[in-house]
């Protein structure tokens, strides 16, 4: 089968012949094009590049192009910078003091920041690959926005101190993500979730359900109408307790970051979302001997393959920079051994 062959079948719940696999790149991976990341970023015919030569080397299950945590906060007035062998940081936060929050402006993706190279580079992507394999587009959840527009301290004393001023906050980032979610729709591609802000390694449950949720839903909602699919979504850290919020409010894919146990979500939430995830990207992609790269996607497949909605297998975040190309293809490699259809039990017990 071809890539876009499987994840038309997956998507429909139709036989496949292996696992679905799509690992997570993306700028990390511009050292095997040859390019600095600082330029990557501001190129949309090296973002597409890029996309392009990984799917031909690795013919992995899916491509797309992210945001970056900050693409949407930059375009809202933060300042980032570009390094040319990493990627992008915050500088400086869009707004300082809790009183401008009302003067932020709703933005417009064809003129603002970075937004415009990357619709161009989706397009270019979309075009070049789209008869080939699923393209999409990644974003940050708006919780993860905020923490660029206001700075992630201000952000967790604000939620405490100024509990209104942060949902007005939260009320204009969800309409620019909103924005943004128009144009990608456009380009006739699904749109996906990065929320790292929202792991409740760094906020409370119950925090996330009173600032975060509300926002996200809204963006959830929007995907809904204007793509007529539901989006998926990474929670990096720790997540467990919020699973349930998550998969109400409407995801179709839940990515699982490594510190969480894959079989426990299929348990908990496999039955009404497809479970993606999670292979170390570190310890086992980046630095991990072949044996050691097998062995963890065999434990995900085991763990994972029998899951109600389905099951994705992908690195647990996304693959650090400078990870030789020929571990990515031992991942592969290692989904066709031990991801092929009909799973053979006995091959991933041993």
């Amino acid at each position: 089968m071809t890539p876009k062959e499987r994840m038309i079948a997956f998507s429909k719940g139709q036989e496949i012949d292996r696992v679905i696999c799509v690992p997570d790149m993306g700028v990390t991976m511009t050292p095997f094009t040859g390019v600095k990341a600082s330029d990557y970023y501001h190129s949309a015919e090296l973002m597409a590049d890029l996309e392009i030569a990984l799917f031909k080397r690795l013919r992995h299950d899916g491509v797309g192009i992210s945001t970056s945590l900050r693409g949407v906060a930059e375009a809202m007035g933060a300042k980032v910078g570009y390094p040319e062998y990493g990627i992008s940081y915050l500088i400086e936060p869009a707004i300082k003091s809790v009183d401008e929050i009302e003067s932020l402006k709703i933005i417009n993706p064809l003129k603002d920041g970075n937004l415009p190279t990357l619709l161009k580079a989706l397009t270019l992507t979309r075009d070049a690959l789209i008869d080939e394999v699923d393209v999409s587009a990644a974003m940050s959840g708006p919780f993860s926005v905020a923490a660029s527009v206001v700075g992630t301290e201000n952000l967790l004393k604000w939620m405490i101190k100024y509990p209104k001023k942060v949902h007005t906050l939260m009320d204009i980032i969800a309409e620019c993500n909103n924005k943004y979610i128009e144009e990608v729709a456009k380009l006739g591609l699904s749109i996906g979730f990065a929320d790292p802000v929202s792991s409740t390694s760094l906020i409370s449950a119950k925090q996330f359900r009173e600032f975060s949720l509300p926002a996200l839903k809204k963006n959830i909602d929007k995907i809904k109408e204007t793509t007529g699919s539901a989006p998926g979504i990474h929670i990096c850290g720790k997540s467990k307790e919020i699973w349930e919020d998550v998969v109400n409010a409407g995801v179709s894919n839940f990515s699982i970051d490594n510190v969480e146990d894959l079989e426990e979500a299929k348990n908990m939430i496999g039955d009404r979302v497809v479970i993606t995830g999670n292979v170390p990207p570190v310890d086992a992609v980046h630095s991990g001997t072949k044996e050691e790269i097998f062995e963890a996607v065999k434990t995900c497949i085991r763990k994972g393959h029998d899951s109600k909605k389905g099951y994705v297998l992908s690195t647990g975040c996304q693959i650090p920079m400078h990870t030789p190309i020929e571990n990515i293809e031992m991942f592969m490699d290692a989904a066709k051994k031990y991801g092929k259809y009909p799973i053979d039990i006995n091959l991933l017990n041993e």
